[in-house]
């Protein structure tokens, strides 16, 4: 089908050629209706090409979840094999690898189901993925008759394995919400925020003032306590070691280790500061993540 349509595809743009070769043409306007249609298949083709890939990809972790069922099931034997007389120790074991084979078998129902729902509304072109999905319903059933025979065989209790296969799920779950956390709390960590600006534009943001000196003269540049977050750029600490400033006499206001960092002047403008170089990441943030650069413009 797939095939035909390319070819089609193919075809219509030579026929749009040549219904536009005359400008004066009455069949110009068919040229155009052709041009849409080509347009129009084309984006057609791209969406379904683009889930259709999706499905397969969904294929290809049943087919992997499959694979791993079949390797546990062959753990199993091998344990019962090499322990006739199954002592409790090896029973634990035995009903923890069958309970991560029941959680894995219905993640793969599921996937198989909402599949199913997907194919139904992408017409009869896809009958033949329909038919590898009922080869893959059949894997899945038979690998549940051979997990029913096991547990007969060694005398487990078929409702205590889908109780610790759901405590497999949970416990799954769990873990993912807890890196989910980790993930949040180091991306969390890992913000920090600069601005560079002259005196004056971080004056008027409430950045920075001056003082100490003696009557104007000689007072020093500070940040302020209450800096607004929002006026700075924020950035990924541990990504970031340099930061553009392309402006003259540069001067670091906020509170870094000055063997941390490094102003780097531009090699065609000794008077121009290029960029802030960051040496010692954990050095320089140490004290403060708000890094703010005054300038003179």
């Amino acid at each position: 089908m797939k095939k035909f349509f390319i070819i089609g595809l193919a075809i219509l743009p030579m026929l749009f050629v040549a219904c536009k070769g005359d400008s004066e043409s009455p069949d110009k306007k068919k040229a155009d209706s052709l041009q849409k249609l080509v347009e129009s298949l084309q984006t057609e083709n791209d969406a379904k090409d683009s889930e259709i890939d999706a499905l397969f990809e969904v294929l290809s972790e049943i087919e992997t979840n499959l694979t791993e069922i079949s390797n546990r099931y062959n753990q199993v034997n091998t344990l019962k094999r090499n322990n006739p007389e199954t002592n409790n120790r090896v029973k634990g074991q035995i009903t923890e690898q069958l309970a991560q084979i029941e959680s894995m078998l219905q993640q793969n129902k599921e996937k198989i189901a909402s599949l199913n729902n997907k194919i139904a509304n992408m017409g009869k072109e896809n009958s033949r993925l329909q038919e590898f999905i009922e080869t893959l319903n059949t894997r899945i059933s038979d690998q549940e008759k051979q997990i029913d025979e096991l547990t007969k065989e060694l005398n487990i209790s078929k409702k205590t394995i889908q109780e610790l296969s759901e405590n497999v799920s949970d416990l799954t779950q769990a873990n993912k919400e807890k890196e989910e956390y980790i993930n949040y709390q180091t991306n969390e960590a890992n913000k920090a925020y600069y601005i560079v600006g002259s005196y004056k534009e971080l004056k008027d943001m409430g950045i920075v003032d001056k003082s100490g000196g003696f009557i104007g003269i000689g007072k020093k540049q500070n940040t302020t306590t209450d800096m607004d977050v929002s006026k700075f750029q924020m950035i990924d600490r541990t990504k970031v070691k340099t930061i553009t400033i392309n402006q003259k006499k540069a001067q670091v206001i906020s509170n870094h280790p000055e063997s941390s960092y490094e102003l780097v002047y531009d090699e065609n403008d000794s008077k121009t500061v290029a960029y802030l170089k960051i040496k010692d990441v954990n050095e320089f943030w140490k004290y403060s993540k708000f890094l703010v650069v005054s300038t003179k413009k």
